[in-house]
């Protein structure tokens, strides 16, 4: 029997994306996706971010059903994201900042993302976790070294994963990004594309994230094929969408 048409629906954990990822068997990661009909327009869907406009208590009913189903005993700790580089360990709820680690079971790292680049980090042993939200100041800062240095302060092994977000094609950058970029490290320019039109780029999250994970000794990185702009059924755009929600790529230990 189908619910009544005013009862929302929530999803469950066959509409989220687990990515085919595994650097331990204690590591666990998932990705959420707007299927559901919890949030209505523009939010439309399953809506988990507190700062696009959606009423707060129906984000917080979104993430308390993200914990069911993820079956942790801890909640996820969910950031207040800010564009910047600052990391902290699971469990501090709401803090400002664009990471978030763990080397505890049962704490699941999250960032909301919808278009920037959510990276997923996992030493190979087995022993910590961290999610960070990489947009492109966040990645021109150094957010992923500054994660990958917090994650494995003795040069311990690293691997990452990188979940949906918006594709070169569709993401049109001005100069000032380029610049911003290249002005301090000219190899990021790899990760431009020239526009169409006069002092306008096409850059590769994806690519700058792959270049910066490099050098700091990741190479055992897998992901960023999924496009937020170009699969706006399953996913968050806000380049596509304007105003709407948020998505989240959780990572914890099992």
């Amino acid at each position: 029997m189908m619910p009544p048409r005013d009862v929302p629906q929530l999803p469950t954990l066959a509409d989220w994306m687990t990515p085919d990822w595994q650097p331990h068997p204690r590591v666990r990661a998932c990705v959420t996706t707007r299927f559901g009909t919890l949030s209505p327009p523009p939010w439309h869907g399953f809506n988990l971010g507190l700062n696009c406009g959606d009423d707060a208590e129906r984000v917080q009913q979104a993430r308390r059903h993200v914990q069911r189903l993820l079956d942790t005993p801890h909640p996820p700790t969910w950031l207040r994201q800010v564009h910047g580089t600052r990391m902290v360990r699971a469990g501090d709820q709401e803090a400002e900042a664009d990471g978030v680690w763990t080397d505890q079971s049962g704490f699941p790292c999250a960032v909301l993302t919808a278009d920037c680049l959510p990276v997923l980090l996992a030493r190979t042993d087995g022993s910590a976790v961290a999610a960070v939200h990489a947009g492109w100041r966040g990645l021109q800062q150094g957010i992923i070294e500054d994660a990958v240095r917090r994650l494995a302060p003795g040069g311990e092994p690293v691997s990452g994963w990188l979940g949906p977000a918006i594709s070169q094609p569709c993401y049109q950058v001005g100069q000032d990004v380029y610049d911003t970029f290249t002005r301090h490290d000219p190899e990021a320019a790899a990760g431009f594309r020239a526009d169409a039109q006069p002092d306008h780029w096409r850059l590769s999250l994806v690519q700058l994230a792959w270049q910066r994970l490099d050098r700091v000794g990741v190479t055992d990185v897998q992901g960023g094929e999924y496009c937020t702009a170009s699969d706006p059924a399953r996913f968050y755009s806000f380049r596509y969408e304007g105003q709407t929600g948020r998505f989240a790529s959780l990572i914890w230990l099992a």
